[in-house]
């Protein structure tokens, strides 16, 4: 069960940005809910979920989701259930809260580095490539079967081929 406490910052976090977005009738559903989703994607305890609520971050989220605040409850926690994944709020807490309160995993910063050196091979090549979800780790034996990508211009498609057994 999620402990829902209440903001101790009404004029600057999550609560007093998104209240300019919606009515103030509707505020605490909102808050509720985005307290709920962040302590189930995370695992933050109620102090570390206020914690980031109350924080620049809070309102920084605020503004990213201005217009899903706007429109009602049920499109705004669509959009930040899949926004906010374990990940994220640990990055984000440790970049707002506590720089030492979660360490990454080694997958995550497998992950952070491909993307960092995807990112200078599609500034040498002068291609960007847009994907949604798809990731897979490998282990090295794995990608002893692993043979590249796809090449279809047409789709756009970036397929991994591997080698038949």
């Amino acid at each position: 069960m999620t402990e829902f406490l209440p903001t101790q910052n009404k004029n600057w976090g999550f609560w007093g940005i998104a209240s300019s977005y919606t009515s103030k009738e509707k505020m605490p559903e909102i808050w509720a809910a985005t307290f709920k989703i962040i302590q189930k994607n995370s695992g933050f305890t109620p102090l570390e979920t206020l914690a980031l609520m109350d924080s620049r971050w809070g309102r920084h989220i605020a503004d990213e989701f201005a217009e899903e605040i706007s429109c009602d409850l049920e499109i705004f926690t669509k959009a930040f259930k899949r926004k906010m994944t374990k990940d994220r709020l640990y990055r984000d807490f440790n970049y707002y809260i506590d720089p030492d309160a979660y360490k990454p995993t080694k997958a995550t910063r497998r992950y952070e580095n491909f993307a960092k050196d995807l990112a200078k091979l599609s500034k040498t090549y002068g291609i960007v490539i847009k994907s949604i979800g798809g990731v897979s780790f490998c282990s090295q034996e794995d990608l002893k079967n692993f043979k590249g990508y796809t090449t279809d211009l047409e789709s756009g498609d970036l397929e991994p081929v591997w080698k038949e057994d």
